[in-house]
């Protein structure tokens, strides 16, 4: 079975999903061995996504937020699925992910949202329920905004989205991840520029928040996006920060080849 949904063009209610299947990905594992992806599958028959036997985990919804071609969708399919597409795809609707992951032995089920771009952040309830665009979107555990290094114009876009964000909800205790994706593509003369300097202060030192480049196309730090991602929520849980791991060279893999890979049962 499928392991994405796509959403309907109206508000979903709660439905069965038939039989499910959890993905469960150790990032710490993941990390140690450079990553690589760890797989477990198990299925789950006649729940539902409102009573999923694994609502008694912790459940975490995540929002990738980012500009046209950015690479939102390729790093959250190579981070799920191992796998990479050359041919650019915009996403044209909602599609949504369940993959189950652990971090310093603690188990969650991750409910990540990919969303076409959207022109502008809803600033009230009302918006977000008369436009199916943007449901869910003031409800979300946490957001993940992606630019594309390469194309450093991509950035205004998220540090507009995220002023409008703060504006619009409360975000004690939302973390928000910036990432820069196309690492593989970042020039010598950009990575030295004063602009790129400049987008990096700014994310680290004036927003404070979490900050990960990474290439979606060789797997580079993808696992670290969502280990990053995971530690800011620990940590507004309260929880002790999980150890980090030993520098590690970057796994440069193709998407269907499953020879390396560790099967968890």
């Amino acid at each position: 079975m499928d392991r994405t949904r796509r959403d309907n063009d109206a508000p979903p209610k709660p439905t069965p999903y038939g039989n499910k299947r959890l993905l469960e990905l150790d990032l710490d594992y993941l990390e140690r061995r450079g990553g690589e992806t760890i797989i477990s599958e198990n299925a789950e028959s006649g729940s539902k996504e409102e009573e999923s036997p694994a609502d008694t985990l912790d459940r975490v919804k995540v929002v990738f937020l980012g500009a046209p071609g950015v690479g939102k969708s390729s790093i959250i399919r190579q981070f799920v699925w191992s796998e990479f597409s050359e041919e650019y795809k915009p996403t044209e609707r909602r599609e949504t992910f369940y993959p189950s992951v652990v971090l310093a032995d603690r188990l969650y089920e991750l409910k990540i949202t990919d969303l076409p771009t959207i022109p502008y952040f809803p600033v009230s309830s009302h918006l977000e329920w008369t436009d199916f665009r943007y449901y869910g979107l003031r409800s979300a555990n946490a957001y993940v905004l992606v630019f594309d290094l390469s194309n450093q114009d991509t950035f205004q876009y998220i540090r507009t989205l995220r002023e409008q964000i703060y504006e619009a909800r409360d975000m004690r205790g939302v973390p928000l991840l910036v990432v820069g994706n196309k690492q593989d593509e970042l020039s010598p003369a950009a990575a030295s520029g004063t602009r790129y300097r400049d987008i990096v202060n700014l994310v680290r030192k004036h927003w404070r928040c979490g900050y990960v480049e990474c290439s979606a196309r060789f797997n580079c730090r993808v696992v670290q996006v969502f280990r990053e991602l995971m530690k800011s929520i620990q940590a507004v849980e309260g929880r002790p920060p999980s150890p980090t791991p030993a520098p590690s060279q970057p796994l440069r893999s193709h998407p269907h080849d499953t020879g390396e890979k560790c099967i968890l049962l």
